[in-house]
Formats: structure tokens, C-alpha cells, sequence
């Protein structure tokens, strides 16, 4: 089962194990300290809250092992009872590369990553890099002036002083300009008045558009079958992939009402046999949707 775990982890970023939780991928970002750069790298968490089935875990055992859906479901079953049972006997279970499993004082499962760190094709070639901060050197400049002597600056002033003088004894000047205006007749000029017509803005009435908010494309109340083609962790997550399957002219996919997981349906069906003839058919023509399955709503 742990390699099934392992697997499916690295295709869809999180793996659920009924009835134990869920392992959860965690992107950290680049990290930068005093003397080191770490890159992003993934780690791997687990959810305890995780555990109810969306199927993926027994369709991948289903398919490596050749067995039945329903052959690898109780299989699971058993490899967590006895998971459980041991952490009940205080023992640590260890999960493949993944990490350790262990309960606390408070009977709570904890989980504890690999040291080794788990193999994930994204952290390949990513090491962290030492560095040394840039040391700095600090110049000193030199400012140097000379101060003149005494006799200087005595001849300065007094050279200030008859230029003052000089310019308060100069004859006043008149508006020299004003005196030229009244030697040059000058002729008035009539206002030209242009005959300027005032015109009404023209006022363009437009309809207000009509919207027609047409609801998300949801399955039919009496197609109770579904074709599921993913199970992702958030909503969003999901109606991107629903937007992508539209694009490739899949125009019923849409997304189940979540339930702990958000379940993408590539088709719906009135019936069973309807829906697994269109999974066969999509798995044999479409290689990425060969983990498709069959999802039967039951009558509440």
C-alpha cells in the first residue's frame, strides 16, 4: 500500500487513506538568511481529517495488483487497522520514504517527515548556497581650505562698498517704453465677433444590455452517474480543471458538491452501464485520463 501511497502522491500532490488521513504535498518557498540561500523545496504533511475514501487509493491498488475494486478497498481496510493498532501499542509505523507515524500523549497521530527528505522530482538539482555577506570600506576624504589673510579681505570690502555707492547714485530712468507708446499713434482694433452657433449635445440613448447569468453547468437530477477524472483539494483547483476539459470539448464536465475532496466529472449518465462504457473508451483514447472511474450516487 505504501507504494500506491508514493505513487499517486507524486501524480496528484495528495494521496487520502481511508479511515487513517490524508498526505498532503507543501510547497515552502526560497528561504534567505544571514550567510545562506535555501531554495523552494516540497515537503510532505499529513491530515488527520483526510480519511474519507474518494477512491483514488483503491483504483491504483485495484489496477497494479489485477484485483477488484472491491478486493484492494478491504485490503486497505486491513493494512490501517493494523497501522492503527500499532500506534495504539505506542510503536512508531514508518511509511515507506515518506516519514514516521507515532501518537502522542494525548492520543493524537503525529507525523514526522524523512530526514533524507521524501524523492520529489521538483527538489532534484536544488541545494542551499553558502555565501558571505560583502564587506564594506569606509573612505575618508580630506577637505582642505585656505583662509585669505586680513589684508585681503579688507580690500574686498572696501571694493563692495564703492561698487554700492555707484549704483545708488545712478539717475533714476523712466518707463522708457511707456514714453515711446505716446509718440506712436495707435490704432483700436473693433472686437471681431464670430457668429458661433450653440448646439444641443446629442444624447444617444443605449438599451441597457440584458445579462443572462446562466448558473454553472451542473448534472442533470436524474444522471446519477459519474465519470470522475480527478479529485483535487480546493474549489478552485477544480473548476480550473473543469475550464481545461471544456477547451478540449468535454462541455458536461462540471464539479460534484464537495465532500471533503472537490470531484471533477469529465460525463454523467442515466445509467451504470452507460458511464463505464465511456470510461473505457476515454481511458483507451485519452492516456490521461487512465485513472478515470465510475462514481454511482446512491438514492438518499
Amino acid at each position: 500500500m505504501v507504494r500506491h501511497i508514493e505513487t499517486l502522491l507524486r501524480r496528484h500532490d495528495y494521496v487520502i487513506v481511508p479511515g487513517l488521513g490524508g498526505f498532503v504535498y507543501q510547497f515552502r518557498s526560497a528561504v534567505i538568511t544571514k550567510d545562506t540561500l535555501e531554495p523552494p523545496i516540497v515537503t510532505v504533511s499529513f491530515n488527520p481529517l483526510m480519511n474519507e475514501s474518494d477512491g483514488l487509493l483503491a483504483i491504483e491498488t485495484s489496477r497494479m495488483e489485477n484485483i477488484s475494486f472491491r478486493e484492494a478497498s478491504n485490503k486497505i481496510t486491513h493494512e490501517v487497522e493494523k497501522i492503527k493498532a500499532n500506534l495504539g501499542s505506542n510503536k512508531n509505523v514508518e511509511i515507506g520514504s515518506l516519514g514516521i507515524l507515532q501518537t502522542s500523549d494525548e492520543g493524537k497521530i503525529i507525523f514526522t517527515p524523512s530526514a533524507s527528505g521524501h524523492t520529489v522530482p521538483s527538489n532534484f538539482g536544488l541545494e542551499t548556497l553558502h555565501y558571505s555577506p560583502a564587506q564594506t570600506k569606509t573612505e575618508r576624504k580630506v577637505i582642505s581650505f585656505t583662509i585669505p589673510p586680513m589684508r585681503k579681505i579688507a580690500q574686498y570690502a572696501a571694493v563692495g562698498a564703492i561698487a554700492i555707492s555707484l549704483l545708488f547714485a545712478a539717475p533714476r530712468l523712466e518707463n522708457v517704453a511707456n514714453n515711446l507708446a505716446n509718440l506712436l499713434p495707435a490704432k483700436q482694433s473693433e472686437p471681431i465677433v464670430e457668429n458661433t452657433v450653440t448646439e444641443e449635445p446629442l444624447k444617444i440613448v443605449i438599451p441597457e444590455a440584458e445579462y443572462t447569468h446562466h448558473s454553472a453547468s451542473t448534472a442533470s437530477v436524474d444522471l446519477k452517474h459519474h465519470v470522475i477524472v480527478s479529485c483535487l483539494p480546493t474549489q478552485k483547483a477544480a473548476e480550473r480543471l473543469c475550464y481545461e476539459l471544456k477547451n478540449m470539448n468535454f462541455d458536461q464536465a462540471h464539479v460534484l458538491p464537495p465532500i471533503k475532496t472537490h470531484r471533477v466529472a469529465i460525463e454523467s449518465f442515466a445509467t451504470k452501464a452507460e458511464a463505464v462504457q465511456f470510461m473505457k473508451q476515454l481511458r483507451e483514447s485519452t492516456p490521461r485520463f487512465s485513472d478515470a472511474w465510475v462514481l454511482s450516487e446512491t438514492e438518499k
